[in-house]
């Protein structure tokens, strides 16, 4: 074989296992979300995404406009999203006092209290998946992970 051949063996396998990797990671969050639904049902996936990102804005509020962006979704959709987490008495719409023509959306006392919950039950359902790797396994996993992202996740670098 030539090194050409080789290399082009390696990428193939290479673009396998990332494949692979995607796949796992999407179904290990996908069951983890869902298991949170479950005990959740009131609140859909994009609405506990949504007071999420609302509570790490807890002190000033967030615009529709930044929410939208953060969420990759269109301020219409949002919207939408706001109208049942208004109704749920979860958040709320206020006028900014350093400009009022500005709207920002805060969470209500009862939305502390669900997101401490969601925060528990999501990761419980995380601990449970993991529960199948022993601890020098998930140190291993977890220094895996760091050279692929050596930054914690927070809003600026999530997708």
């Amino acid at each position: 074989m030539t090194d050409q051949h080789n290399r082009i063996k390696a990428d193939t396998e290479r673009d396998e296992l990332t494949q692979q990797i995607l796949e796992h990671m999407h179904v290990l969050i996908h069951h983890i979300k869902r298991d949170v639904s479950a005990t959740h049902p009131h609140l859909s996936p994009p609405q506990a995404r949504l007071i999420f990102i609302i509570s790490q804005h807890s002190d000033s509020g967030i615009s529709v406009k930044e929410l939208a962006r953060l969420m990759s979704i269109t301020p219409g959709a949002v919207t939408q999203f706001i109208n049942g987490l208004i109704d749920k008495n979860l958040i709320t719409r206020e006028t900014d006092p350093a400009d009022r023509r500005s709207i920002k959306i805060k969470l209500t006392p009862p939305a502390e209290k669900e997101i401490q919950n969601l925060k528990k039950d999501f990761f419980n359902s995380a601990a449970r998946k993991f529960g199948a790797l022993n601890t020098e396994e998930m140190k291993i996993l977890v220094n895996l992970v760091s050279k692929i992202n050596p930054a914690p996740a927070t809003e600026e670098n999530l997708p």
